[in-house]
């Protein structure tokens, strides 16, 4: 198994939140945040614009924003 190029860190907001995820969710969410660790801009990633490295990943009823900096990927939102 090779490791992720990209470190994954969650913003304080965004762990709340994901704390209140149902079971399910947060394993919806381990699975999309796996996938974005080796490719932070997958096919149906939206970047939002006017905002440089910001973008949104939906996932069933999972709405994840998350912004790429260099090698690191910052969660900021998950609802």
């Amino acid at each position: 198994m090779t490791a992720a190029p990209y470190q994954i860190q969650i913003a304080p907001r965004a762990h709340q939140q994901i704390l209140s995820l149902t079971l399910k969710q947060q394993m919806n969410f381990l699975k999309v945040v796996d996938t974005l660790s080796i490719n932070p801009r997958p096919p149906g990633a939206i970047r939002i614009e006017g905002l440089t490295g910001l973008y949104c990943q939906l996932v069933e009823n999972i709405k994840i924003i998350y912004k790429v900096e260099e090698q690191t990927i910052l969660i900021l939102l998950v609802k």
